[in-house]
């Protein structure tokens, strides 16, 4: 472990959240849903979406960026096609807000679309995806964000990271995959740069539009693929920016800066529910991932895994073990 890093245990990072987000003046019932998409990002060792972010959600709620009392409703637009305002509110609240009504109503319904607009930071997707595994529901979960990721053969940012995350539930595992459409997301940038560590050539280039390895100089990102992460990051935001919130790329307000205003993000929900077509799909999710793991691995793997499976692993050790976390956040959580 680094001298700039301390282990905490779970109970402990989540109760220092919570004080923190309510001594900035949120209802206790929504720090504690902060304190949980954050916690649950720093078990599954993402920690550029974990407690990280409390000091950003704390200077923008002091600024006055944040509204922490939003109007949540249902818009039922048509049957299973519904939308909620975020309002500018805590993007943990509103996200976590939505995945539950969504589930209600693709649970009637079969399937849900659902759209969020006028929404903040949400923190890990992942999250959002495993509520609806755990309802034994399918999700395709993706957002859009402010201009960070230069496009395929562009010199300079113009849009965002544009995350998506997708779930499906089997038996014993479960498949859970959460990516940027950039070669990082820029979290693990702010991350590099609160270790004071280099990142890897290919994450990031300089005002010039050069590769560079110093976080500090990084301002901004590659699309992951080159040409095709660029087309699933275009992809991510016509079904956000341009079909829900009206608002894309460049025009978002930064996350970094702007703190007076509200961010303008979006996002989308598909949740299905698969029994629809039938029982036995989560018998056949778990033989494919138990065909999976049998298949040998190539030179330099030990195993094949599933997407989410490392992250499942990590969490199960920060539970037992602590989290291992930079002594500068938890400092700054303190304080």
């Amino acid at each position: 472990m680094s001298a700039q890093n301390v282990i905490i245990k779970e109970e402990t990072l989540r109760e220092l959240i919570i004080k923190k987000m309510e001594g900035a003046g949120m209802p206790q019932a929504d720090a504690k849903i902060v304190a949980d998409v954050l916690v649950y990002a720093d078990l599954r060792g993402i920690h550029s979406h974990g407690a990280l972010r409390v000091e950003h959600y704390t200077k923008r709620i002091k600024a006055g960026g944040m509204n922490l009392h939003p109007a949540l409703k249902v818009n039922r637009i048509k049957g299973s096609i519904a939308l909620v305002d975020a309002e500018g509110g805590m993007g943990a609240v509103t996200m976590r807000y939505a995945m539950e009504e969504a589930i209600k109503i693709a649970r009637s319904e079969g399937v849900c679309i659902m759209g969020l607009k006028n929404n903040s930071h949400c923190g890990a997707l992942a999250y959002y995806s495993n509520m609806a595994i755990q309802a034994d529901m399918a999700a395709l979960v993706t957002v859009n964000t402010d201009s960070v990721v230069a496009p395929f053969g562009g010199k300079t940012k113009f849009l965002g990271t544009n995350p998506f995350s997708f779930g499906f539930p089997g038996v014993v595992q479960n498949i859970l995959l959460d990516m940027s459409t950039s070669e990082v997301a820029f979290g693990k940038i702010f991350y590099a740069q609160e270790k004071n560590i280099p990142i890897p050539k290919g994450w990031a280039v300089d005002a010039e539009g050069n590769p560079c390895t110093d976080p500090h100089k990084a301002v901004s990102l590659y699309p992951f693929g080159g040409a095709k992460g660029y087309g699933i990051n275009i992809m991510n935001e016509a079904l956000t920016g341009l079909m829900i919130g009206g608002v894309f790329g460049p025009y978002l307000k930064l996350m970094y800066g702007d703190y007076e205003s509200y961010r303008d993000l979006s996002g989308f929900m598909m949740v299905i529910d698969p029994s629809v077509f039938g029982e036995g799909y989560k018998e056949r999710t778990q033989q494919m991932i138990d065909e999976l793991h049998a298949q040998e691995p190539a030179p330099g793997f030990d195993k094949v895994l599933i997407p989410g499976e490392l992250e499942h692993m990590k969490m199960e050790a920060s539970k037992v073990d602590g989290i291992e976390i930079a002594k500068s956040i938890v400092d700054f959580l303190s304080a």
